[in-house]
């Protein structure tokens, strides 16, 4: 049995100085369908090449933090999707894959 998507954001372990949660709406809401961007010149490098292009459904919302060790400021907020394996792989699948990814990677459908 999965559990129902949230649709508020959820309290994040991201508490230290810095850490943003209100203040700034999310841009995309939980159930809400996105696609991953092709290319984002400056934007967080550790989403999946493998996703490019790939839609998906956003499955949590989550808030955002300062990190100057490994991004410019602040991240911006960071979603969980759930992607059809089937939509990654191109084989049939009723499985489902689930990738944090920042607002800078998604654009609404």
């Amino acid at each position: 049995m999965s559990k129902p998507m949230s649709s508020e954001p959820k309290n994040t372990a991201w508490s230290g100085p810095g850490a943003r949660t209100e203040g700034v709406e999310h841009r995309f809401k939980a159930g809400e369908r996105v696609r991953v961007r092709m290319n984002r010149t400056g934007a967080n490098p550790r989403t999946p090449k493998y996703l490019l292009g790939k839609t998906g459904v956003i499955a949590e919302l989550h808030g955002a933090t300062y990190a100057p060790h490994d991004h410019r400021g602040v991240y911006p907020y960071l979603y969980t999707v759930a992607f059809d394996v089937s939509e990654i792989s191109g084989k049939a699948s009723k499985d489902k894959i689930l990738v944090d990814l920042t607002e800078e990677w998604l654009e609404p459908l």
